[in-house]
């Protein structure tokens, strides 16, 4: 609630079902193991309308995890959130899977553009290894990076990031160009 009330000041603060409800457009940003069971449990209160475009950012899930809604997308920016407001001009750019029916497709590629982002459609069947894919390069290089700082801190650096950064940043371009 102190989030809420940070990031969307003076904003009525409702139940979810309340909120699912009344909107024509549902974006659900929820960690990824919670997404089926918060789209069932909505579908079990008799929440989903028809007319509703329901949209969710999970990488690992295509559209099949929105049955209980109509008309569905998926949009899921590459990017790691910090769940703060740095996050909103980070989007900008920022490449977005995009899996949705015929219907939906125009509208959620819409919506990538409207944050700024820029859409790339993904078949429903391809979101797994997506979703691996992106997990794979952010994860390992994670640990090396980890790893790396571990070492030079055994030999008295005191900030091993300000030796990787650069070091981490050209290697990350040269590894995408080639």
């Amino acid at each position: 609630k102190e989030r809420a009330d940070a990031l969307l000041p003076g904003i009525p603060i409702l139940p979810v079902e309340e909120i699912v409800h009344s909107c024509e457009m549902v974006l659900l940003t929820v960690p990824d193991d919670q997404l089926a069971g918060l789209v069932s449990g909505l579908g079990e209160l008799g929440v989903w309308r028809a007319s509703q475009l329901v949209v969710h950012t999970s990488g690992a899930h295509g559209i099949e995890v929105l049955e209980p809604a109509t008309r569905a997308g998926a949009i899921h920016p590459a990017m790691t959130f910090t769940g703060t407001s740095v996050d909103i001009p980070r989007l900008i750019g920022t490449p977005f899977a995009v899996t949705a029916p015929a219907i939906a497709l125009p509208i959620a590629q819409a919506l990538v553009v409207e944050m700024g982002g820029e859409p790339f459609e993904v078949a429903e069947e391809d979101r797994g290894v997506y979703h691996a894919a992106l997990n794979h390069g952010a994860n390992f290089l994670a640990v090396v990076v980890a790893q790396a700082k571990q070492v030079l801190a055994t030999v008295g650096i005191e900030d091993p990031g300000t030796f990787l950064r650069p070091l981490c940043e050209a290697a990350l371009d040269r590894a995408l160009r080639a």
